[in-house]
């Protein structure tokens, strides 16, 4: 069994992998550039004060891009080997006359604020040379940004406040430094700040070589993703503690619904198959087939529209929206639970009535396909009652068809019901994704989509080690 245990987990691995590179792949397209995020952005301020209020709109995005990591390369980051020749050449096709489009300039210099830590030396070498002095100013605007210290939310939560205020005040003074030519004195005090600056420890690039694979923008994607860092910039928190919120309605929703319909189905199928070709089991499957063509849409509007539209009296027989009322915190336990119940009553009726209808018609045909064996009739030849035959004999082999149903359902434990949700107005985490798809916020649904991915393969693999409890001819290869 050990055996048999690794060969599955083996599959599952690269599939998961898969998964992952195809949301870090789907994580990096979905954003524009730097230059095309600030384009969108409000103007700068007026006045004194507009270099500074310009400076704090860059660091603003910058923040985005990091806690994203789209700042960082792709796969491969090379930017610990640039040299002052490399910055230079940059530098100078960013200069009036230098041929390029505005746009293309535009874009260019965005990308160079994103180079990050890995540049600051290099600018702060141009900076010192007298004989650059025409590249002073957008070298030390880049250098600025470039050595700019972002904080995370969680971060600025747990850092000694004397430490958050040091690097507050760090990142204020670097805004400062820009370099202006038309004022020589304070030109030359910021030069020679930014060069002081670089000699840092921080900016070693020592450790250019290690960077090279462990500092990219897929690492940094499955830093975020095992730490739960992933950072959605529409809700302004992290990814997973906005899940868990939601998740907690559609999971007991989920999980109702899913008992209420093997709870159902279950004894149906076997009923149904243990009276074939009977008027009960003709008229259970009409019903049955008749119940499975209407859409589960369709069946929750019936159900919202007859059960919780106020009568001539002005009262519903069931709540329109919502799991609870409003002040049912505040109840005793017992009447807090039977609101709840009268809440979810109609949205369970509409999730699991269309799950026990395919349920029960899948057993009821592997129950017959069993029933119609050589080995059930030599059971019955041996004198065996009928419920010694289903329950003892055909019944286990018929599990293997509800073993492979089953393999999906603890991902869909996570899935968000989004009809339903819609329907009676529940906050749950199906109406939370569709935000985000309408917001476009790439994070929440990666992580979302990661969470209900890695649940699958786990269901998959725990129905796989069923198998081999149900079948002893996998038991017998692995043993």
């Amino acid at each position: 069994m050990t055996g048999y245990l690794l060969r599955r987990m083996l599959f599952l691995i690269p599939t998961f992998i898969g998964i992952v590179i195809i949301n870090f792949a789907v994580l990096r397209l979905q954003g524009g550039t730097l230059a095309e995020e600030l384009s969108q952005g409000t103007g700068e301020a007026a006045g004194e004060r507009r270099q500074q209020a310009a400076a704090q709109r860059y660091e603003n995005y910058l923040d985005r891009f990091r806690r994203s990591g789209n700042d960082l390369p792709v796969l491969i980051n090379l930017r610990g080997f640039l040299t002052k020749a490399d910055l230079e050449a940059d530098l100078r096709a960013l200069q009036p006359g230098s041929g390029l489009k505005d746009s293309e300039r535009n874009r260019r210099e965005k990308d160079l604020w994103l180079l990050g830590p890995a540049a600051v030396r290099p600018l702060a070498e141009i900076v010192a040379d007298p004989a650059l002095a025409a590249l002073h100013p957008t070298a030390s605007q880049a250098l600025t940004l470039c050595a700019y210290t972002s904080v995370e939310p969680r971060a600025a939560t747990t850092l000694p406040p004397p430490v958050l205020t040091a690097i507050q005040e760090r990142n204020r003074r670097l805004r400062e430094l820009v370099m202006d030519p038309r004022d020589p004195v304070t030109a030359d005090a910021n030069r020679q700040a930014l060069v002081a600056l670089a000699q840092d420890p921080a900016y070693n690039r020592d450790d250019r070589w290690r960077n090279v694979l462990l500092h990219t923008g897929f690492t940094d994607f499955c830093r975020r993703l095992v730490t739960g860092d992933l950072y959605s910039e529409t809700k302004k928190r992290y990814v997973f503690e906005v899940i868990a919120e939601r998740w907690s309605v559609t999971f007991w929703l989920n999980t109702s619904s899913i008992l209420i319909a093997w709870a159902v189905a279950v004894p149906l199928g076997i009923r149904s198959a243990r009276r074939v070709s009977s008027l009960e089991d003709r008229v259970t499957t009409e019903s049955l087939f008749v119940l499975w063509s209407v859409p589960s849409f369709f069946v929750g509007t019936l159900l919202l529209h007859h059960f919780c539209t106020a009568d001539a009296g002005g009262q519903a027989w069931f709540p329109n929206k919502g799991l609870s009322s409003p002040d049912s915190l505040w109840w005793s336990t017992p009447a807090y639970l039977l609101d709840v119940l009268w809440h979810a009553a109609l949205p369970l009726v509409t999730l699991s009535y269309a799950s026990f209808v395919s349920l029960s018609r899948y057993l009821r045909a592997d129950l017959l396909e069993q029933l119609h064996a050589d080995y059930i009739r030599t059971a019955r030849a041996k004198g065996a009652d009928d419920d010694r035959v289903v329950y003892h004999h055909a019944l286990p082999n018929s599990s293997l068809t509800m073993i492979t149903l089953s393999a999906g359902l603890l991902s869909e434990l996570f899935s968000g019901v989004l009809l339903v949700e819609l329907i009676f107005s529940i906050n749950g985490l199906g109406w939370l994704l569709l935000d985000a798809a309408l917001q476009r916020d790439a994070p929440l649904i990666m992580g979302a989509t990661v969470i209900q991915v890695g649940l699958l393969l786990v269901g998959i693999l725990i129905a796989d080690l069923l198998y081999a409890v149900a079948d002893p001819r996998i038991r017998s290869r692995y043993a």
